[in-house]
């Protein structure tokens, strides 16, 4: 699901998973690797985060510490709810925090993911 003009960027898998006391974990992966999640940007691009093997769960959004920080420009959910799109068109230099936000089939509960990160580096100033 790319729905704007900018490059596809990196593609994080998330998985969530039940463990022996029937909490969920969410793990990140990228390249089949385990990893944080965060993502470095160093130009406009859509950061891709895609649910696997985790039946019942569905992305809702996402919720930022920060949403008027500029770093991310918009949200953008599939219409299955099997990926979530950050468009960031790395108009501004820094960090922002957020929290990947879950449904399941379950209850009417949701899910928060551990806080990845994006951060914005050094960008050239606009030219006049």
């Amino acid at each position: 699901m790319n729905a704007t003009n900018l490059i596809q960027g990196p593609v994080i898998e998330v998985m969530i998973t039940l463990d022996a006391n029937q909490e969920p974990k969410v793990t990140y992966l990228q390249d089949g690797e385990v990893c944080t999640g965060n993502v470095v940007v160093t130009c406009g691009e859509d950061i891709t985060y895609r649910l696997v093997n985790s039946a019942g769960y569905a992305f809702m959004g996402a919720g930022f510490l920060t949403p008027y920080d500029n770093i991310i420009d918009a949200v953008q959910v599939s219409a299955d709810g099997q990926e979530l799109v950050l468009v960031d068109e790395d108009n501004v230099a820094g960090t922002t925090k957020f929290q990947l936000i879950f449904t399941n089939t379950t209850n009417s509960l949701l899910l928060l993911s551990p806080d990845p990160q994006v951060i914005n580096k050094d960008i050239d100033p606009p030219k006049y």
